[in-house]
């Protein structure tokens, strides 16, 4: 059974790239009707390396399950068009730089000017306000403002990104769970109208504790490679043939964890002795345990710290982990179009989300979108004719 709780739901979405798109995409998969507006000459994400067939998969990921409208804001009646779909839809999402969509004509006031209830969300990179409003934003560059890049990599190496989009991501996931959160809260009587959230805000959340930590103390966190500051070992492990990771973040699996690597004199080294320590001495203890691993191969260790309990495994490839038999158990690939795309991570009454719709092509569904806002057939032949708006060409007739 397909879990649609948003079927009746019109989403509008004028955002660009992937932050935005992929939160309308989540809520696309959730049976909201997704109206994805792109300027003539398309979004950028269309243009992205890691093409299939000709369409980056970046937009065939972020743009699945989407009605495709192609609309000129730069033109007047573009501007006509917006509003009319903004007054048929719930709700409307925007990644505009602050005072863009204003200046186009489909800011938060026009817009409720032709629909008072409309959810208005603004996706922006550091805000709206006077310091932020002009910062450009992209994920690394959020990743750069935020501590991310400079806490992330070895402690030898220049800021490293991390190499998921993890700002744009997280923040599309932020942006479909507060759409929810404010539908369920108007269907209980407490209107939500205006929602917002900056690439900045999401960065933040993901560093939640150790930005803490840095605003108590006012110290940076150290990089930490593959591991993490607050416990040891926590992290990768030279083996002859590869890499494991080791996860032993508590005192009962650090004691396993030594036994079962035959340095069971660890435990009582004073280096070593409670989290803190090891912490503290983490390059010593990184070395010395190096010294067993790099001498067996990661078959070897795994096993043997597996059989004491000891959580870890392989560090693989990308292309080593979509072919594991795990991605197949769970199912991570669920085709579209003939494309393999990773399904989104969740699973209702243990079945998987198929896609709804493949990615539209640019503006696929602008005249089936026009006649369902109320535009007559010579109308939207008139809006055709002015390039305000515009729509792939008809199929040519095979001759007989």
């Amino acid at each position: 059974m397909s879990l649609l709780p948003l079927e009746g739901v019109r989403v509008v979405d004028f955002c660009s790239n992937i932050a935005g798109p992929f939160g309308s995409m989540i809520l696309a998969q959730l049976g909201a009707d997704v109206i994805k507006v792109e300027p003539p000459a398309g979004d950028d994400s269309r243009y992205y390396a890691g093409a299939v067939d000709g369409v980056s998969t970046v937009h065939r990921y972020v743009g699945a399950g989407k009605r495709g409208v192609v609309v000129d804001l730069k033109a007047p009646s573009g501007v006509e068009v917006a509003l009319a779909i903004i007054r048929t839809s719930d709700v409307v999402l925007q990644s505009m730089r602050p005072g863009v969509a204003d200046r186009v004509g489909i800011g938060e006031a026009t817009a409720r000017e032709q629909n008072p209830d409309v959810l208005y969300y603004d996706v922006n990179a550091f805000g709206t306000g006077p310091v932020g409003r002009d910062r450009p934003g992209y994920d690394p560059l959020v990743q750069a403002f935020s501590g991310i890049m400079e806490m992330t990599g070895h402690e030898d190496s220049p800021p490293t990104r991390c190499a998921p989009s993890v700002v744009d991501l997280g923040t599309g996931q932020w942006v479909a769970l507060t759409v929810l959160a404010a539908l369920m809260a108007r269907g209980r009587g407490r209107p939500v109208a205006t929602l917002e959230t900056a690439l900045v805000d999401t960065a933040f959340s993901l560093v939640a504790y150790q930005a803490t930590g840095a605003k108590v103390t006012g110290t940076r966190p150290p990089r930490a490679g593959s591991g993490n500051p607050i416990a040891a070992p926590y992290q990768c492990f030279e083996c002859s043939d590869g890499w494991i990771l080791v996860a032993a973040p508590s005192q009962r699996l650090w004691e396993r964890t030594a036994k079962a690597l035959g340095v069971g004199e660890l435990v009582a080294d004073p280096r070593f002795l409670t989290t803190t320590d090891r912490t503290r001495h983490r390059h010593a203890l990184e070395d010395t345990l190096t010294e067993v691993t790099r001498h067996a191969t990661m078959q070897d260790c795994i096993d043997r710290l597996g059989a004491a309990g000891v959580p870890a495994g392989p560090v693989q490839g990308l292309e080593e982990a979509v072919e594991s038999e795990v991605a197949q158990e769970r199912g991570t690939f669920v085709r579209s179009d003939g494309v393999p795309l990773v399904r989104l991570p969740w699973l209702a009454d243990g079945e998987p989300a198929a896609w709804r719709s493949t990615a539209p092509g640019l503006g696929e569904h602008t005249r089936g979108v026009l006649a369902d806002v109320g535009f007559s057939a010579d109308r939207i032949d008139a809006l055709h004719a002015e390039g305000s708006v515009s729509s792939p060409p008809p199929p040519s007739e095979e001759l007989p």
